[in-house]
């Protein structure tokens, strides 16, 4: 067997000497990609600020932010290398591992003005509000799915028409979000991602839908207490899917409202 020249032996051990390091640090980067907390500064009365985030390789970007009235936001962006922009005619699909997606679409229906309220693009990132009204050690029904998952699945939309799709990893996303919402991780041998029954989501969809019947029954008011009591509903901290539901006086397999369980007197007043 002819051996090969050392000329030629000591380039392509370089050349393979670089290559695996290369392959070192990019396996290294990769398993350091995981969620943490960023503490920042409010300018006004310069408390902390807690923000839990993530930064894939591939420079795709997802936070959580808590906003002074206790709702909680998140926002998803593109990599700063990427020449796309996101579209305001189509908002973005998240989904947590195998669990029902979220299409921010259904955030356009809850506006009650001429401009949004409830998200907002900028090129190539997009803020959007996940829970009304999220109390100190509450965990919203999204984020408890993200404290348990493995990744968030995106699918996106930019000016161009592209549908494009991104993946982002939920590795330690249970301590950081612990964290930023003041609450302990979770455990996820104990602690189910969603309730037996139905889950949040799929009463709040279905009882959107009853109200946004209500539009088209000529009757203004119907549809203001719809939405109202939803939103009070909504905000109301420790909810559970059953307590949700009784609340609404709504069972989403009837599709039809039951009686709520509070009197008149409960039941809020229409938002302005």
């Amino acid at each position: 067997m002819q051996r090969m020249p050392r000329s030629v032996r000591r380039p392509l051990f370089a050349f393979l000497l670089a290559v695996g390091c290369c392959l070192g640090i990019t396996s290294a980067y990769a398993a350091r990609v995981q969620w943490y907390v960023e503490v920042l500064t409010d300018p006004i009365s310069k408390r902390p600020v807690l923000e839990a985030r993530v930064l894939t390789q591939d420079g795709y970007g997802f936070k959580l932010m808590r906003h002074k009235d206790n709702s909680i936001w998140g926002e998803f962006h593109l990599p700063r290398s990427s020449q796309a922009m996101l579209t305001s005619d189509h908002l973005p699909v998240y989904r947590i591992d195998d669990n029902d997606p979220t299409d921010l679409e259904e955030l356009k229906k809850l506006e009650v003005s001429t401009e949004p309220t409830l998200y907002k693009i900028d090129g190539r990132a997009i803020q959007f509000i996940i829970w009304g009204d999220a109390r100190r050690g509450f965990i919203p029904p999204v984020l408890r799915q993200m404290m348990l998952g493995e990744a968030i699945h995106v699918t996106y939309y930019t000016l161009l028409g592209e549908r494009l799709e991104a993946e982002l990893t939920l590795r330690r996303a249970n301590q950081a979000i612990a964290q930023f919402l003041q609450v302990n991780p979770l455990d996820p041998t104990k602690d189910a991602v969603e309730q037996p029954a139905e889950n949040f989501a799929l009463i709040a969809k279905r009882f959107q839908e009853l109200c946004d019947d209500l539009r088209f029954t000529g009757n203004d008011s119907d549809y203001t207490r719809c939405r109202d009591l939803f939103f009070s509903c909504s905000e109301t901290p420790g909810q559970t899917a059953d307590s949700f539901k009784k609340c609404l006086g709504f069972e989403p397999s009837r599709m039809q409202p039951a009686e709520p369980t509070g009197t008149s007197e409960n039941t809020p007043a229409p938002r302005s």
